[in-house]
């Protein structure tokens, strides 16, 4: 009996009871669990990089502002370079932003610049544009300008040079004869084009772009025109100056040119009014005579004969063309017409030139118009 009844219980024993089966359960437990927790891991891992990867590469600012440009100096520390940013662009994690410049040790590489960035850059890009030096360029463009003063004042108003370092160096006699002018005629080499430099450019890197330009306008062609009618690239350019100042009627630009060109070649005086306030700085002035002309300056082509020795204003490109392409004729002389129009009459005699410019002058007496 007790023999069937142990017989019985070894039949209905569990498995899991097996002394083999609790040392495979044993061996298999610690796989599978590890297994799992490096799995987890891995997820934990890949998530919390993916978020980086977010925080770091999503648009940084929440601003409605479209740009913002970054100016870094000398003195400028990464610390307070990120703090403008973050205040300019609103960016998101300032904190992060922070961080990240840190990381890249963005003080060591910080170099002077101008940055453009906006609020949709993301923080990483914005610290690898800096870091890396990836300046913008700034457009230089300008026209209508008399004076070498205004010209100064328009080109390095957006640049990191002072005024008085470009006014300096083109007062050096030495350095404009390097370039083939005179301090006078170095304006010349100004053409009013577009020019694309970096802000960190230097007043000489700046002069050595618009000398390029320079030669490149001036090209063979150009200079054999130029030549035909006994002139110089600079001289063209100055009697530019003076019809440009003259009309604003770029249909007579040709006849002016070609007026001051006979009186050249014939040994006469200019007798250019606009010349007259260059010399005095009387830019609105309408009736030339009197104290005027009685200026001794080497721009009163009045008092002194053939060209001044620069030009009156920084004319354009076409202007320039006008002259080298004006049509041949015999006019000395000319006056702003009576009617107002902004033409002038030509002449080629004196007697007909005095009787437009006395129907000019009572035009301007009945107008009440004295200087």
């Amino acid at each position: 009996m007790s023999r069937s009844r142990k017989s019985k219980s070894r039949q209905w024993r569990p498995s899991y009871f097996n002394d083999t089966s609790r040392r495979n359960h044993r061996n298999r437990s610690p796989k599978r669990t590890g297994g799992k927790l490096a799995l987890w891991i891995l997820i934990v891992i890949l998530l919390l990089l993916s978020w980086a990867a977010y925080l770091l590469l999503r648009p940084a600012g929440s601003s409605s502002r479209q740009e913002y440009y970054a100016y870094v100096t000398d003195t400028t520390s990464g610390e307070a370079l990120m703090t403008s940013i973050a205040q300019e662009l609103e960016v998101k994690n300032p904190a992060l932003l922070r961080s990240v410049a840190r990381v890249i040790r963005l003080d060591s590489k910080l170099r002077p610049g101008r940055y453009h960035l906006t609020p949709k850059m993301s923080i990483l890009s914005i610290c690898k544009k800096i870091a890396y030096e990836a300046q913008d360029p700034v457009k230089l463009a300008f026209s209508s300008i008399r004076t070498q003063g205004e010209l100064i004042d328009k080109l390095t108003a957006p640049l990191a040079m002072t005024s008085e370092e470009l006014r300096t160096l083109l007062r050096d006699s030495v350095y404009c004869d390097s370039l083939g002018f005179t301090t006078e005629t170095v304006r010349c080499m100004f053409l009013p084009d577009t020019h694309e430099v970096y802000w960190t450019t230097t007043p000489r890197e700046l002069l050595h772009k618009y000398e390029q330009s320079y030669h490149k306008f001036w090209d063979k062609q150009r200079t054999a025109l130029a030549q035909e009618m006994g002139l110089t690239p600079v001289e063209v350019s100055i009697i530019a100056s003076i019809v440009e100042e003259e009309s604003s009627k770029t249909d007579e630009y040709g006849d002016i040119a070609g007026l001051y060109i006979n009186r050249l070649h014939k040994g006469m005086p200019l007798q250019a009014d606009p010349t007259l306030k260059f010399a005095s700085g009387n830019f609105t002035a309408q009736r030339i005579g009197g104290e005027l002309l009685k200026i001794d300056s080497p721009y009163n082509t009045y008092r002194y004969k053939g060209l001044p020795p620069g030009p009156i204003r920084y004319p354009q490109m076409t202007t320039i063309d006008a002259v080298l392409h004006r049509k041949p004729h015999d006019y000395l002389y000319m006056c702003a017409r009576a009617d107002f129009s902004g033409y002038h009459a030509f002449a080629t005699t004196y007697a007909e030139h005095m009787r437009n410019a006395k129907a000019y002058q009572k035009a301007l007496d009945e107008r009440g118009i004295t200087e």
